[in-house]
Formats: structure tokens, C-alpha cells, sequence
């Protein structure tokens, strides 16, 4: 067994207690190894004296004579010889080889231990512990299943093992000082220890991390065991390199000026310092120092040497500043110049907004000088947090300091200042005055935007992508324009996706999912919401705000596709996502949630989502048409709550204004459903030219063949298969699944009429009939899923081979399954078929 980790990891007492645990007719054998060890004669000698020392009566008198050639024997003579006397002994040895880094350097040493290992007897547990591995050849071990190796990964605590410390150290803590604990120390067995100590003294949990960056014990322990074993040279690299936890060899070249700090690297971790490799990047291969060995370093360098640290940091500051923003404000201040801190967070902040990042922007904030000639972003950046927290007062006392504030910067960076204020503005306007003012304000400003991008300096291209994201989004909610959204926002995610802006990119993308519903391609629009989703989720960004249009997109297109459950379920998801000001979105999720509520039964629930809806609209502005939307939401809750009467009244009152791209086939329902068939015909041509949606067409064309078919129409056939026309390219099944049980028997007729779906309509037929399952006792052996599918391709015109094109299933097959249903319906074509199933009402 090999244990492998830095200082204070338990290796040492883990070997003790191994050794403790020897049964009555074992032995220890235990060696602690230091420099001396190199040569090998002084090593064996100490391997015979630590033997001699294990009190094994069987190998005392033999090993005396060993003991008495070992300056005289070579030395690799001289282990066989010791192997050959244990191998006399009975009971079980372990041998305990501490400190065995001590030996790097000495191929010589780590032969004599290769040749233990080796030829070890069966009866001989080997362990060595050791910061750092000699090379040793381990592999024959590794490949014959005999080496166990725990790295200092597999040596931290856990935090169940950080809650047995505490609790042997005599606290008893609650859970949260514990987890402070936990994560302050990474689970490092020594710094666990310390922390036990300190948090005798103070307890609080928020406190523990500082208390333990400042402890002078664990900085001790750090100096004597760590710092004071290294060479002069590898101990300034230590103190220059732990500025930050995350380290890079490029990072640590421009800071200290050299071109070594990728072998320097390497040679801490052969040196068993707490350093461990990490994942490679465009900026190369990184390294993660232990966060509390990293802390007392730069407390050490700080103390020590400040003007060296100040150097360092602000050297820090500029490579930073590209890649991260927060880090590079860090460095900054840390070498004592807030205002190049506050320079470097004027010119990021927004990008590092839009891409998710809000909690780092306000860390800045609050680190960042008060009085400084760049505090008007400071301002800016809390101003923008505050209009998503829907704080709007507080909001615009941010922005009227921020137009203060600008008094101080130069007049050639006032511009660029001018601009980022333009976008929180718009952001205060549309939660304060609404989305169509705010939208008028956004179009206006991308008119002067695009006039300084034909001047030399330019507009900043990540304000003109917000800010067309903003006037794309406004435009889309209050359906101002159909081409002129899905342009802006198409744009927006261009320039986003070439200035590395992901969040920024996925918000535009996920924006255009509402708007594009009216170019009637769903699927495609379907794919697009799942792929921002995706891609938000393989970075972290599971609940960022700005995707819940997509979410939301996701909900509605279940709703029309049937899958009600799945559409209540993305529904409230994206409710919960939607920032508080934007009622526009909040409305129209609402108003779906309300009609899948109703679908699956839940008048109550569909009844809170009207309510929601109502108090938005009373709350401020909102689009025109919501009366109608709201008004035919009412109608339908209104028959399902058995009050006919109120929801015709209201479905026949004379609408007013813009209306609701579906108020029509509402209203057209509501007269359906209280069977007044000819007055929802006359609602469906009124409402005819008014929408050319897929989805309001494909509810429309339903009602209509319903509506038909009560009247004794022949037409009914040719509505459902322009119903289904429309229906099939997207499979919005919802309508068809949500109508009376008119439209299903008109479904089971259009097959024997004959269709152009018959697919559709056997899918459509198979999700109707799923809880109509008939018992075996009726007709003999039950029909499986499959040929309960097969069966209802017999009532069409299809040959065998479309049947099985249709079902993705060789001809082979779907003669297999027909001739089984002739079988079990004790039939022998298929005309017999279609009029056995007919009578058991299987289809």
C-alpha cells in the first residue's frame, strides 16, 4: 500500500493505527526514513535494526548475524538474506516505511526498496507513506492487483469524517459550523485539527474561513513543516505564486517576469506542496493550491515583503483583467489602487452581467472605492440588479448617482458612460412605465447607436446587442410587428456569439422563440429552446432569469401537443424564472397555464392563473388584447364550472379593440360546448381572416369539423382533414385530444372515408382510447400495444408494406402482427377485422 499526500493528511497516524491493529501474533516493523537513508548500506542497516527492534522471537538469532555483516555485505545480498529469515516466521509482519520521499535522488535507495517489494513473503504487508513518490517501479504491482493507493484526494475527510473530528475534539457544534469547517479546510485532516481549536474560542460559522487564514498556529505548522524544508529557490517562487488559488505557468511568468514557472510548478509537486493539477485551458495547463496553504503564503508575503506583494498583485491585476474581471479587481485593490480597480470594473462589468455573473458584479461593488472617477458603473451595475429585483425607486436613485458621478470622468470616456446609462435607463423605463414606452425609448436609442457606428470611435457592440434584445423582446410581447423582433434579437445573438458573450447570446435565442411561433415552423423552434437550455445547463446557468421565454416556449408547445402534465410542469417552471417586472411574459405564461389547468381538471388552479392575470392587468400597462385573451379563458372556465349560460353571454358579446389571435375559437367553443353548433360556425368565419397561426388554425379547423359534424354535415370530413393538415407537421395533437366525443367518433369514421394522415389519426385514435382498455373476458385473448396499433391501419386503404413504412417496421413484421390479430379475433381477413373491432369497440 502506498499513501501518498502533503503534510498534516493523516499519513503518519494512519500507519500507527494500522499498526495498532496487528493481532496478538503479529509484528510491526518501522522505519520513519530522512536523508541519511540515500545510501543504501546505512538504509538496509536500518531496515535490519528497525526488524530487530519488531520483536519476532523466531528471527532474533539470524538476524543478529546480519545485523553484524551489514557493513561488510552488499547490500541488495543483504535483503534477500532478510527476506529468507522472515519468510521463517509464521505469524504476520507489517512493514511501515514512513518519510519515504526522503530517498528521491537515490536510484540506488529506491532499488533496495524495489527489491523488497518484489520478493516480499506472502506472510509481509508492505505500506509506504510519503509526500511525494519516489520512482519506484510500482506498475508490476498495479497490474497484478497487489497495490492499493490512497492520494491525498482519497486521505481528506469527507464531511461525515470532518463531523467525527469535531465531535471527538469535544465540540458540539451544529451542522453549519461543521460544514464551515469542511469547506475551509477542503477536508485536510491537519487543518480540521486547527479549526477544532480555533472554533473553541469562536464559534460562528461565518467567521471560521478568516479565522483560519489568520491562524498563527496553522501558519506555524505551515512554516516549519512545509516552507523551511524547501530550497531558497522554490520557496520565493512559493510566495510569488500563491496570489491566486488557480495558478497557470503563464499567469506566474508575467508576474515574476520569467519564463520557468511551468518546471517550477512541476517541482512543488514533487516536492509534496499542496498543489494539485487542474483542467487546461486556452491559457494552458493550471494548478489549484489548497485554499488555507494559499492564504498564509500571501499573508506571509504581505507581512514580509508588501512592496514585493503590491508589484506582484498589480501585475496580477493586467493579466487578469481579460479573463476575469472580478479576480483583476481583486489584484487591484489588494495593491492599493482602487482607482485602476475601478477602471478595470467600468470596462467588464456589463459583459461579466450578461453572462450570468450578477453575485461577482456586486462583490466588486461593494470592494470598489467609494470616490472614485470611474463609481458612475458602480452605480450602474446596482442600478440594473435593482430594477430585477423589481426595486425601481431604488433603482433610479442609482441612476441619477451614476449621471453624477460622471462629472468626473474625462470628457473622452463620457460617451461609452452615456450609452451603458441609455440601457439601464431602458431597463427603469420598461418596469416602471411599461414595455411599450420603453420600447419606443429602445428603438430610438438603437437609431443614435447605429449613427455613431458609421463615426469612427463606434458604439460599443455589447450595448447594441442589449439594447437590440430589449427592443426585439418589447416588440415580440406586444406583438407590435412579426418580422422586425426575430431581426433584432437574430442580430443580437450574432454579435453576442462573436464577443464570446454566451449568456447574452442564449437570452437573445431564447427571446426569439415567441415571435417565431408566427413563422409557424414549431419543431425548429422546439429544437432551438432545448439546445439554449442545454447549453445553459452545461454551464451552470440552470435557473438564469433571461431563458425563461424558451422554458416557456417548451410549456406552451406541450399544451398544443397534448402533453398536458409535461406543459404545467415547464409552465410553472418558467413562471418561477420570470423576472417580477415583466408582466408581458408573466401574462402569457399564465394565461396557458390556465388552459392546462383546465384540461387536466383543475378548475382551482386554472381559476389562481385568470386571478393573476386580472391583477396584472390592473397593476399597470399591458397589450390591448389581453380583454380578449382573458375574456375567453373566462368563458371556457366557465363551462367547465357548469355555467353555460354566463360563458355564452360572455362569448357572444360584442368584442372591442385588438383581439386576441385566439378570442375567436374560444368564443367558437364556448357555443359549441353549449351545443349551439351554428353560432360557433358564424364565430369561426367572423375571426377567419384575422390569424393565419398554425396552432389557431389547427384549433379553428377542429371546431369547425365538431361543429359540422353536429349539424349532419358532410363538410365536417373535409374541416378535420384540414385540421389535420395542419396539425401533423408539428403533431398538435392538443386540440383534437380536448375536443367533445363528436370530433372522436367523426375520427374513427375519417379512416373508413378515407385520409390523407392515417397515421395521424390512428396515433390521434390510440391516445384517445389509452384508458379504454377491454377486458379479455369480452373477446378472448387480448391484443398487445403494438398490434392495437396495427389494428387501426386495417380500417384504411394502406397495403401492408405503407402500414409498415408508417410504423418504421419491416413488411415481415406487420404481416406478423395482422396475421396474429386475425388470430386472436378469430378472423380470417381484413374486412371480418375491421367489423369484429367495430363490435368490441377497439378502436
Amino acid at each position: 500500500m502506498v499513501l501518498a499526500g502533503m503534510a498534516g493528511y493523516g499519513k503518519s497516524t494512519l500507519l500507527s493505527a494500522a499498526a495498532h491493529r496487528m493481532p496478538f501474533d503479529g509484528a510491526t516493523v518501522w522505519l520513519t526514513l530522512d536523508d541519511v537513508d540515500k545510501d543504501p548500506v546505512h538504509l538496509v542497516g536500518d531496515l535490519l535494526e528497525a526488524t530487530g527492534r519488531a520483536g519476532i522471537d523466531a528471527v532474533s538469532e539470524p538476524l543478529q548475524h546480519l545485523r553484524d555483516a551489514s557493513l561488510r555485505a552488499e547490500p541488495l545480498a543483504l535483503v534477500d538474506s532478510l527476506l529468507e529469515v522472515l519468510y521463517d516466521s509464521a505469524g504476520p509482519i507489517l512493514l511501515a516505511l514512513d518519510d519515504v520521499q526522503h530517498l528521491s535522488g537515490s536510484p540506488a535507495a529506491t532499488a533496495i526498496i524495489d527489491h523488497l517489494l518484489r520478493w516480499v513473503p506472502a506472510n509481509l504487508r508492505v505500506v509506504l507513506a510519503a509526500r511525494v513518490v519516489p520512482p519506484l517501479r510500482l506498475q508490476r504491482l498495479r497490474l497484478e492487483d497487489r497495490l492499493t493507493y490512497l492520494s491525498h484526494d482519497e486521505l481528506a475527510f469527507t464531511p461525515e469524517e470532518s463531523l467525527a473530528a469535531v465531535r471527538a475534539g469535544g465540540l458540539d457544534s451544529d451542522r453549519g459550523t461543521v460544514n464551515a469547517i469542511h469547506e475551509a479546510t477542503g477536508g485536510w485532516p491537519a487543518g480540521v485539527r486547527m479549526a477544532i481549536l480555533a472554533s473553541r474560542h469562536n464559534s460562528a460559522p461565518g467567521e471560521l474561513s478568516l479565522q483560519l487564514r489568520r491562524d498563527h498556529a496553522l501558519a506555524d505548522y505551515l512554516a516549519t513543516e512545509v516552507l523551511a524544508a524547501l530550497p531558497t529557490n522554490l520557496r520565493d517562487f512559493v510566495l510569488d505564486s500563491c496570489l491566486d488559488e488557480q495558478v497557470c505557468p503563464s499567469l506566474v511568468d508575467t508576474i515574476r517576469g520569467t519564463t520557468t514557472a511551468e518546471s517550477m510548478l512541476e517541482q512543488c509537486l514533487a516536492a509534496g506542496l499542496f498543489l494539485s493539477r487542474g483542467d487546461i485551458t486556452a491559457q494552458g495547463q493550471w494548478y489549484h493550491w489548497h485554499q488555507l496553504f494559499a492564504a498564509h503564503i500571501r499573508r506571509r508575503l504581505a507581512t514580509e515583503h508588501p512592496d514585493r506583494a503590491a508589484r506582484l498583485h498589480a501585475a496580477s491585476a493586467t493579466w487578469w483583467t481579460p479573463i476575469d474581471v472580478p479576480v483583476a479587481v481583486g489584484h487591484a485593490l489588494a495593491a492599493g489602487d482602487g482607482e485602476t480597480a475601478s477602471a478595470i470594473f467600468a470596462d467588464g462589468w456589463l459583459e461579466l452581467y450578461l453572462k450570468g455573473r450578477v453575485d461577482a458584479v456586486l462583490s466588486a461593488v461593494a470592494r470598489l472605492p467609494h470616490v472614485s472617477a470611474h463609481c458612475s458603473d458602480a452605480h450602474l451595475a446596482k442600478a440594473l440588479t435593482l430594477v430585477h429585483e423589481d426595486r425601481l425607486g431604488e433603482a433610479r436613485a442609482e441612476l441619477d448617482s451614476a449621471r453624477v458621478t460622471a462629472e468626473l470622468l474625462p470628457e473622452s470616456e463620457r460617451g461609452r458612460l452615456a450609452e451603458r446609462t441609455a440601457l439601464v435607463e431602458l431597463f427603469v423605463i420598461g418596469g416602471d412605465l411599461g414595455l411599450a414606452v420603453a420600447a419606443g425609448s429602445g428603438s430610438t436609442l438603437l437609431d443614435t447607436l447605429d449613427a455613431l457606428n458609421t463615426e469612427a470611435t463606434g458604439a460599443d457592440p455589447v450595448v447594441r446587442a442589449s439594447v437590440q434584445v430589449f427592443v426585439g423582446m418589447a416588440e415580440a410581447r406586444l406583438r407590435m410587428s412579426r418580422d422586425s423582433p426575430l431581426e433584432l434579437l437574430r442580430a443580437a445573438a450574432r454579435t453576442a456569439e462573436g464577443k464570446g458573450l454566451t449568456a447574452l447570446e442564449l437570452t437573445a435565442l431564447a427571446e426569439t422563440c415567441i415571435p417565431a411561433i408566427e413563422e409557424g415552423r414549431l419543431t425548429e423552434v422546439h429544437d432551438l429552446a432545448v439546445d439554449v437550455l442545454a447549453r445553459a445547463d452545461a454551464r451552470g446557468w440552470v435557473g438564469l432569469v433571461t431563458l425563461a421565454p424558451a422554458v416557456g416556449f417548451l410549456g406552451w408547445l406541450d399544451h398544443w401537443r397534448g402533453n398536458l402534465r409535461e406543459s404545467r410542469t415547464q409552465l410553472e417552471r418558467s413562471l418561477s424564472m420570470a423576472l417580477p417586472f415583466d408582466r408581458e411574459l408573466r401574462g402569457l405564461i399564465l394565461n396557458f397555464h390556465a388552459h392546462s389547468c383546465l384540461s387536466l381538471g383543475d378548475l382551482r388552479a386554472a381559476r389562481t392563473s385568470a386571478a393573476e392575470i386580472a391583477t396584472l392587468m390592473a397593476s399597470g400597462p399591458t397589450p390591448s388584447w389581453w380583454r380578449s385573451m382573458l375574456d375567453g379563458l373566462e368563458g371556457l372556465i366557465l363551462c367547465s364550472e357548469g355555467r353555460a349560460d354566463d360563458a355564452v353571454a360572455l362569448a357572444l358579446s360584442v368584442p372591442t379593440g385588438t383581439q386576441y389571435s385566439l378570442a375567436g375559437a374560444h368564443r367558437a367553443t364556448v357555443l359549441l360546448r353549449a351545443r349551439r353548433p351554428t353560432e360557433a360556425l358564424a364565430e369561426l368565419e367572423r375571426a377567419a381572416d384575422s390569424c393565419a397561426l398554425v396552432h389557431v388554425d389547427t384549433l379553428s379547423r377542429c371546431i369547425e369539423a365538431e361543429a359540422l359534424a353536429a349539424l349532419g354535415e358532410e363538410d365536417a370530413h373535409l374541416a378535420l382533414e384540414r385540421a389535420l393538415a395542419a396539425a401533423e407537421p408539428d403533431e398538435l395533437w392538443g386540440p383534437f385530444l380536448a375536443a367533445g366525443q363528436g370530433l372522436r367518433d367523426l375520427l374513427k369514421l375519417h379512416l373508413r372515408h378515407g385520409t390523407s394522415h392515417p397515421s395521424a389519426v390512428t396515433q390521434l385514435l390510440g391516445r384517445i382510447s389509452e384508458a379504454q382498455q377491454p377486458h379479455a373476458s369480452a373477446w378472448g385473448e387480448q391484443l398487445t400495444d403494438r398490434e392495437r396499433v396495427i389494428l387501426r391501419y386495417l380500417a384504411t386503404n394502406l397495403t401492408n408494406t405503407e402500414i409498415a413504412d408508417a410504423e418504421f417496421i419491416s413488411v415481415h413484421t406487420a404481416k406478423t402482427h395482422i396475421a396474429h390479430i386475425y388470430r386472436k379475433l378469430g378472423v380470417s381477413n381484413r374486412r371480418s377485422a375491421i367489423r369484429r373491432a367495430a363490435e368490441l369497440d377497439l378502436y
